[in-house]
C-alpha cells in the first residue's frame, strides 16, 4: 500500500498538478454545496483527499536532501486540505462560525495543523512546511487569546503578533547559516505577522468607517513605527541574502504603512518630514565628495618587490649562530 502512495519522480509534476486542480475543485464544491449536504458528508469529502495528497507528499523521495518542487506542492496542498478538514470536524462537533465557540475550534485546529506541518518539515526537511507551521501556530495563539479572555479589541492581538514576529526573526537568524531557505521563510512568516497589524488597521479604520468620521490616526505612533521598521527590515534581509520573497513582503508592509499614516490632517507632521529628512540626509552622506586614499606602501620587503617576483639570486640568507659545544673526540695534536 505504501508503494502505491510513493509517486514516481518522473510523474511527480503531473501528480502535483492534479492535486492542485482537485483541491480547487473541492473548494468550489464546498462553497456551492455548503447548505445542500450534511456536515458529515462535507467532512468525508475533504478528509479522504487530504489524507491521500498528504500521504503522497510524505512518501515522495527527497532529492539531494530536500524536497523537489512537486513534493512541496503536494505537502502544501495536503496541509491546507487538512486544515479545512479539521474545521469541518469542528463544525461536526458543534462549533458555530458565528459563535464564540469558533475561537476555541480555531485554536485546536490551528494547533493540530501547526504540529502536523512541523512534523512534516522535520521529516522531509521542507522549508515551506515551516512557514505553514508558523502561520498556523500564530493563528492558534490569536484564537486562544480571544477564546479565553474575549478582549473585544485588537490591541492585545497586535502585541501577540509583534511577539510572534520577534520570535520568528530570532529563529530565522539562528538558522541562517545552516538552513538558509528555512531562515528565509521564517522571516517571511514574521513579515506576515507585521503585515497583519497594518491590514487590520486599514480594514477597521479606513474601509469600515464612514468617511466623515474617520479618526485622526488609524494606529498609535508606536505601531506605525513597527510597520516602518518591519518593512525596512524585510527589504534589508531580502537585499543582503538576495531573497525576493522578504523584499516584496517588505514593500507590502511599507505600502500598508503609507496607507495607515496618510489618514489624518493635511500636514507634514511628523512622518513625512522625518522620512524626507532622513532619506535625503542618507543620500547626501552617501554622495559626498570622496577623499583621496593614501598611497600604497613602496616596499613589500627586502628589495622592494613582492616575494613571488623574486629570483633565486635575490633570496635572503639568514645566518644563525650556534653556541652548542662540539660533540665527539678532540683530534690529537
Amino acid at each position: 500500500m505504501l508503494e502505491l502512495l510513493r509517486p514516481p519522480p518522473h510523474r511527480g509534476p503531473l501528480i502535483a498538478a492534479g492535486a492542485v486542480a482537485l483541491a480547487v475543485g473541492l473548494a468550489l464544491t464546498e462553497l456551492r454545496l455548503s447548505d445542500e449536504l450534511a456536515t458529515g458528508v462535507h467532512f468525508l469529502i475533504l478528509a479522504v483527499p487530504a489524507a491521500l495528497i498528504l500521504a503522497l507528499g510524505i512518501q515522495a523521495p527527497n532529492e539531494e536532501g530536500s524536497p523537489p518542487a512537486y513534493q512541496s506542492v503536494l505537502l502544501v496542498t495536503g496541509l491546507l486540505l487538512l486544515f479545512a478538514t479539521l474545521l469541518r470536524l469542528a463544525d461536526l462537533l458543534g462549533a458555530d462560525l458565528t459563535d464564540d465557540v469558533f475561537d476555541g475550534a480555531t485554536t485546536w485546529t490551528g494547533a493540530v495543523t501547526a504540529a502536523a506541518a512541523l512534523w512534516v518539515a522535520l521529516r522531509k526537511r521542507s522549508a515551506v512546511c515551516v512557514l505553514i507551521a508558523a502561520i498556523a501556530a500564530t493563528l492558534a495563539l490569536l484564537s486562544a487569546w480571544d477564546w479565553i479572555f474575549n478582549p473585544g479589541t485588537f490591541t492585545a492581538s497586535r502585541w501577540l503578533l509583534l511577539i510572534a514576529a520577534v520570535v520568528l526573526v530570532l529563529a530565522g537568524l539562528a538558522l541562517r547559516a545552516q538552513l538558509p531557505r528555512h531562515a528565509e521563510l521564517l522571516i517571511v512568516s514574521a513579515g506576515l505577522a507585521i503585515l497583519a497589524i497594518g491590514l487590520q488597521a486599514i480594514l477597521s479604520g479606513v474601509f469600515f468607517e464612514a468617511v466623515p468620521g474617520l479618526p485622526e490616526t488609524v494606529l498609535p505612533g508606536f505601531w506605525e513605527l513597527v510597520l516602518l521598521a518591519g518593512g525596512c527590515g524585510a527589504i534589508a534581509f531580502g537585499a543582503v541574502d538576495r531573497s525576493p520573497g522578504p523584499a516584496w513582503l517588505g514593500v507590502a508592509i511599507l505600502a500598508a504603512f503609507v496607507v495607515v499614516t496618510s489618514v489624518g490632517e493635511a500636514t507634514l507632521q511628523w512622518w513625512p518630514t522625518l522620512l524626507l529628512v532622513v532619506g535625503a540626509g542618507a543620500m547626501v552622506v552617501g554622495l559626498r565628495p570622496r577623499e583621496e586614499l593614501p598611497p600604497e606602501p613602496d616596499a613589500y620587503g627586502v628589495g622592494g618587490r613582492p616575494l613571488a617576483s623574486r629570483s633565486a639570486d635575490d633570496e635572503v640568507v639568514l645566518r644563525v649562530r650556534d653556541d652548542t659545544p662540539p660533540t665527539g673526540s678532540v683530534p690529537e695534536r
